[in-house]
Parts: structure tokens; sequence; C-alpha cells
């Protein structure tokens, strides 16, 4: 018969791989209320370097023309374009169009989870800056988590796209090295829970000041968790839609204010 350690061992894997599958079955995608608040919006379908093709959508705010647009790059995980869709909409009632997309393998985007993620982000980038109805000259980038990881590894080709007004880094996971591979205006956004608070937050900042001319800026959230959800009321449940209403406010107004306050064109 097995032993009790290889029945332990046993049970937590099983318990392990139940709860994986359990969580990732369970997260509650909300749909976006955007339809009040935009004068369109356009489902964009768009070809990845190996030739799978991804989804993504285009909103459109109401009484703006040629808005300014934000293209957002996603955290980790198999995350469709209505994990942002709480951003989009204060993007949108802000006056900014917003492109969101559906990584492969999630929403309507083809292929399998897992492969090309830096690449596949950098597509849709290509391909929101193209799109008509919006200000080519005013285009900013808002990476979450991985995502800034991803910005920052090929920022030269996003450059060579559309040289982004500015970057939004939330969640950010690059150290004082690392941020120096984005020669633009930067806001860092981070939560104060982070362990590594210092080195990706007031360190990192200083740094890209200390190198290069466009201003760098940070915004600590009190009181949040690492998506910039706030956990003072307690832990967020996930399975539950009503997380999209628990986003930080200090964090959201920060990131749209420092928007707001970005002149294209004029840095550096």
């Amino acid at each position: 018969m097995p032993s009790n350690n290889h029945l332990t061992i046993c049970f937590i894997l099983i318990l392990a791989l139940t709860g994986c599958t359990l969580a990732s079955q369970s997260e509650a995608r909300p749909t976006p209320n955007l339809d009040p608040i935009s004068a369109a919006r356009y489902e964009v379908r768009f070809k990845a370097n190996d030739g799978i093709e991804l989804a993504g959508e285009l909103t459109l705010p109401r009484n703006r023309s040629q808005p300014a647009l934000a293209v957002i790059i996603h955290h980790s995980g198999p995350v469709d374009r209505d994990a942002y869709g709480y951003l989009a909409e204060l993007l949108v009632a802000r006056g900014y169009a917003v492109f969101r997309f559906d990584k492969r393998g999630t929403g309507a985007s083809e292929g399998t989870y897992g492969c090309c993620e830096a690449q596949d982000a950098l597509a849709a980038y290509r391909t929101a800056v193209h799109q008509p109805g919006i200000d080519p000259d005013r285009v900013f980038i808002i990476a979450q988590s991985i995502g800034t990881r991803y910005v920052a590894d090929l920022f030269d080709a996003y450059v060579a796209a559309s040289p982004p007004c500015g970057v939004a880094l939330l969640s950010n996971l690059l150290g004082p090295d690392e941020i120096l591979a984005i020669p633009a205006p930067v806001h860092v956004i981070v939560a104060d829970s982070e362990p590594e608070l210092q080195r990706i937050g007031p360190n990192a900042v200083a740094a890209h000041n200390a190198h290069w001319p466009y201003g760098a800026s940070l915004y600590i959230a009190e009181g949040a968790e690492h998506t910039l959800f706030d956990i003072r009321d307690g832990p967020i449940d996930w399975s539950n839609p009503d997380w999209v209403h628990r986003y930080h406010r200090g964090a959201m107004a920060s990131l749209l204010d420092w928007m707001d306050g970005q002149q294209c064109g004029d840095a550096g």
C-alpha cells in the first residue's frame, strides 16, 4: 500500500490542480457598460507574427474629434479584452479612445493561449495606431504587470510603429536598469503592498529621471493588491463580478490626471 507521505503528496497535488482549474473557470468577466459613453465600437481583426488571427476592439468616446488613443497591454494569464472593461469605461468617459484585445486562445482570438505574448501585444499596438478616428500623434501605452516588461523589451519596435506620447506602467515590474529601455514620459503606479516597492517604485522613477529628460512620475496606491484593486475592505473575490467596482480610486485618478497633463510631441 502507498505510504501516508505518498498519499498526502498526491492529495496536495490534486487540490492544487483542482484549485487552479476552478479559479480559472470561475473568474468573472463582467461586460463593460461602454455603449452609453461611446460614439462607436469597432471589432478589429489582425494577424500575429505567426499568422494567427487575433481580435480586439476600438472604442471611441462621444463629443471628441480625433481623440487621443490608449492601448492597453495586458497583465499575465489567459485574459480577454473585458478584463480591462473597467479601465475602458474610465478612459472613454474621460474622452480617450481605447484599444483592448483578446489574448490568443481567449475571447474571439484564434490559437492556443501560452505563446508569443510580447509579440502579440506589439501586433495589437501596431494595429491600434493605424485605426481611423484617432489622433496618431497622441497615443498612450498602458501596460500592466508582465506587460511592463513586454513593452520595455520591444520598445524600439513600439516607437517604430508610432512614438507614444507616454507610457503608464501599472503594477510595474521594471527596476532601475530595466526602465531605462523606455525613453519616453513614464508614470509608474504600484501598490504599497509590493515586496520590492522601493526598487520598482521610487528607485525606478529616480533612475529614469536621472537618465532621460522626458519626465517620470510615481503614484503609490495605499491599501491595494498587485493589480491595483483596493483590499482595505478585505480580499478580492474574483468570481464575484463586483470586483470591477473595487479598482483603486486614487490609482486610476492618478493615471487619468497624468494622461491629461501630457503635452504630446513637446517632451525631450
